[in-house]
């Protein structure tokens, strides 16, 4: 067979960004043809031969199949494509129209992970201010975050998330954010929101200590930026798949351009359409972790492995991983636990996760029966105790707040 695509790994340099997708088929004759038009489509060739695809064009600008690691007692395989920088800026909607564009409208195939050299990483913007940036602003500096999404998530006005802020700052949240279907609805527009949770904030003393992210999910991310920041916030939340790759780095690029240095929540929502199958789409440490971190998300957010929403153990701490591991000039990312967190779940995930991440509740907050201020302070007293190698359930023998949420949901992991 004749595989002029295909190189051993240690041919290819700095002027290759190399992708690594999970194959499988039962209708495809030969893996490794699929493999190679894969490389092709994606780069300097197609299906059959075109006039001016000549040798040199492939040569230069074609895929490089690097590895094709058969796997047993299956039609599918690991696949490893090297592509040429060439191609491509330095942008991450070109990057994955190039990895993930007409490969991943055929069954089969899912983009597990992405390796860029730093010729390519070095111009990718990252967070604003990563993990060691938040810590220091808000001075917590070992132990992971207590996060809390404000409740009701839509329907009630400015100050009636500003009196839940109030109430879980009270309580110890290092970090509260808007649930990711508020933006700016008539009924609680975004600057008014601000201005009523921050004075509520700042009324306990805790401005400095605690962040507030507001949604400013919309149209033209960087104006609605600057109002917020103009309003007062300290923070701030997008919807960054729902917004797409595009505006959320391009709006990352503005603010560091205008020294505008905040931390920036990443809510997933709509990422679970590439990361649920298992044999499409792009794999969870990959969509929510490392693509999240470089495109400039602080706090990305990422769904526990509670079953809920589809993730793994081994894919939730592989997106931990993603978050925290280093990459060179980027920052790291303060991964945000959320969907399901509640107190007694505090010890399974430290756990999982260590120290560094954001673990953050809801309902697990505003659905605490003695109230949200009760619910916060169980989280940070089941943090402080793990930090002091108690157990969940002698924690919460001299805490009430605790032991009540305990009471009712009981515990993960035991």
């Amino acid at each position: 067979m004749k595989f002029e695509t295909m190189r051993a790994a240690e041919s290819v340099n700095e002027d290759f960004l190399i992708a690594t997708y999970y194959m499988k088929s039962e209708t495809e004759p030969d893996l490794y043809e699929w493999v190679k038009l894969v490389a092709a489509d994606q780069s300097a060739g197609t299906w059959t031969h075109v006039e001016g695809e000549t040798p040199e064009v492939i040569e230069k600008y074609g895929g490089k199949v690097i590895g094709i690691y058969p796997m047993a007692e299956e039609r599918s395989c690991i696949a490893r494509i090297a592509f040429p920088t060439a191609n491509f800026p330095a942008y991450l909607p070109m990057i994955m129209s190039t990895v993930a564009g007409n490969v991943l409208g055929q069954d089969g195939i899912k983009l597990v992970d992405l390796e860029l050299p730093d010729q390519i990483l070095k111009e990718l913007p990252g967070p604003l201010m990563g993990i060691e940036g938040i810590r220091e602003r808000i001075g917590v500096p070992e132990r992971p975050l207590v996060g809390a999404i404000l409740k009701p998530c839509i329907g009630v006005s400015p100050e009636v998330s500003a009196k839940g802020a109030r109430q879980a700052a009270l309580g110890g949240a290092d970090v509260i954010k808007d649930d990711e279907l508020l933006s700016y609805p008539q009924y609680s527009p975004m600057e008014k929101r601000v201005a009523a949770v921050m004075e509520q904030i700042r009324d306990i003393g805790k401005e400095k200590t605690c962040l507030y992210a507001v949604n400013i999910t919309g149209e033209n991310l960087f104006d609605r930026a600057r109002r917020a920041i103009d309003a007062g916030a300290n923070a701030l939340m997008v919807n960054y798949q729902a917004m797409g790759w595009g505006a959320v780095e391009d709006f990352i690029r503005a603010m560091k351009r205008e020294n505008l240095i905040y931390p920036i929540f990443g809510h997933c929502a709509g990422m679970g359409a590439y990361y649920r199958s298992k044999t499409n789409g792009i794999s969870t440490a990959l969509s929510c972790g490392k693509l999240a971190r470089i495109v400039g998300m602080d706090m990305p957010l990422v769904y526990p492995d509670s079953g809920r929403f589809g993730l793994s153990t081994n894919e939730f701490i592989e997106t931990h991983a993603q978050c925290i591991a280093p990459m060179k000039h980027i920052n790291r990312a303060f991964m945000t636990v959320a969907g399901g967190v509640q107190p007694g779940a505090i010890e399974y995930l430290m756990d999982l996760l260590g120290n560094d991440c954001i673990l953050m509740a809801g309902g697990g907050i505003y659905g605490h029966p003695m109230g949200a201020e009760a619910g916060a302070k169980a989280i940070l007293h089941a943090i402080n105790a793990k930090m002091d190698g108690k157990s969940i359930l002698e924690a919460a023998k001299d805490c009430e707040e605790l032991q009540a949420a305990v009471d009712i949901w009981g515990t993960k992991g035991h």
